[in-house]
């Protein structure tokens, strides 16, 4: 897996080779991902937490040299070759974050007059699955579980309540001469009346 080195004020390092231009600033952007439910008749909303959306991160990089578009277009072409597959990135302030993979989003250059240079902002993506996506898929497995009731099928199945099963089961026993009709004997219907 390529990876992808840096620190404030030096250059960036993608599988060894030197970038061109010099980091100036590193951002790191994470958020809740929260869904506002209205409530009727009331005021306010009902503010429901759903995890947590993946980490964005920023990387602003100075091209100050004299000719900073050539340095843009070296840049453009080293990530547009990195932007299939997750990049391993080495930054302390990414790791505090939590962040050790990350997938190349966009490049982003910036030209201000009165100003010698360009900015480049590379944005990334984390691909890492999350705690908070792997909580969300066990409750919701969790949620499935509990929603089974009781199942039919045959004896020591552990449906219905058929053969002494009955105090086992939450559903109530069916009369004896049902009971007898459903294993098959004739003492059923004659139980019922129906019967010789």
């Amino acid at each position: 897996m390529p990876y992808l080195r840096f620190a404030i004020g030096d250059r960036l390092r993608l599988d060894g080779e030197e970038m061109p231009g010099v980091v100036t600033l590193v951002e790191v952007e994470g958020e809740n991902s929260i869904e506002s439910l209205p409530r009727e008749g009331k005021a306010g909303d009902i503010h429901i937490l759903r995890g947590y959306r993946d980490f964005r991160v920023r990387i602003h990089v100075a091209l100050a040299s004299p000719n900073p578009l050539r340095e843009l277009k070296a840049l453009q072409a080293k990530f547009a070759k990195s932007k299939t597959e997750p990049l391993r990135v080495v930054h302390p302030h990414l790791a505090a974050r939590g962040i050790e993979k990350a997938l190349f989003a966009r490049l982003l250059s910036r030209e201000e007059g009165g100003e010698e240079g360009m900015v480049a902002i590379l944005e990334l993506t984390q691909t890492e699955p999350r705690e908070a996506l792997a909580e969300r898929n066990a409750a919701a497995e969790g949620g499935l579980a509990t929603q089974r009731g009781p199942m039919a099928g045959p004896k020591g199945s552990g449906g219905g309540s058929q053969g002494g099963q009955a105090g086992t089961s939450s559903t109530p026993a069916p009369p004896p001469y049902v009971q007898a009709f459903v294993e098959g004997r004739q003492a059923g219907l004659r139980l019922a009346g129906g019967g010789p």
